[in-house]
């Protein structure tokens, strides 16, 4: 099979961007939590669902690509998973488990998300994990999601829980940490993408793979609204 460019990389990234299934911000869910307007159950229940994908095993999904990158790019990843391990406020563990006890999750709760995920929790590290097995460019296309907006979605989170629901800086410190990363995660993901998306295929696969990420994470904001 052979894939005709239509557009430049950039363009056609763009162009994902601008659509409206791409806005995660827009969801209802998320707007709900982020205007104030989410009961306290349902913000609990967010960052319950939340717990497993950022997480344990999961917090080094991304390293699954270094294989395909080359040795100063992939040393690039390594530096973010060491910034992890010696930095206190980039520990996802630490941080994640900080936020749950100051929405009053208990270990208990902790324990059972950690061990039995919502489905699509699990299906969004999969799907995560299988793309950056595969190749550089499907690793990539999970990265224009996971590195390039989450960070913002993340301070937005910050933000909506201090001013509405009462959560102390303390808790929000690993939250504060990655919408911090926005600007360099954002340049890190645009010149990863320039190098390593240059035939039209690999520029198919990488949008692919940043549909099914974004996807997985709009069914997570939907399980989460479920009664």
């Amino acid at each position: 099979m052979t894939i005709v460019a239509s557009a430049p990389a950039a363009e056609l990234l763009a162009l994902d961007d601008a659509e409206a299934w791409a806005d995660l911000r827009s969801h209802p869910i998320w707007v709900e939590v982020t205007t104030g307007a989410a009961p306290p159950q349902l913000v609990r229940d967010l960052v319950a669902a939340l717990y497993p994908v950022f997480t344990g095993r999961a917090r080094y999904l991304l390293a699954a690509k270094v294989s395909f990158l080359d040795l100063e790019d992939g040393k690039s990843v390594f530096e973010e998973l060491h910034r992890s391990l010696t930095i206190g406020d980039a520990d996802a563990d630490k941080g994640f488990e900080a936020l749950a006890r100051a929405l009053d999750l208990s270990d208990d709760d902790l324990e059972r998300v950690r061990n039995r995920p919502v489905a699509v929790a699990d299906d969004l590290v999969t799907v995560v994990r299988q793309h950056s097995h595969r190749s550089a460019h499907e690793g990539i296309g999970t990265a224009l999601v996971l590195d390039r907006c989450l960070p913002a979605l993340l301070g937005d989170l910050a933000d909506a829980l201090a001013a509405h629901y009462s959560v102390p800086e303390e808790a929000l410190a690993h939250l504060r940490y990655r919408a911090g990363e926005s600007a360099a995660a954002t340049s890190r993901v645009a010149s990863l993408a320039e190098k390593y998306l240059r035939e039209p295929f690999e520029v198919f696969e990488a949008r692919r793979a940043a549909r099914e990420v974004i996807w997985d994470l709009t069914a997570l904001l939907e399980e989460v609204a479920r009664p």
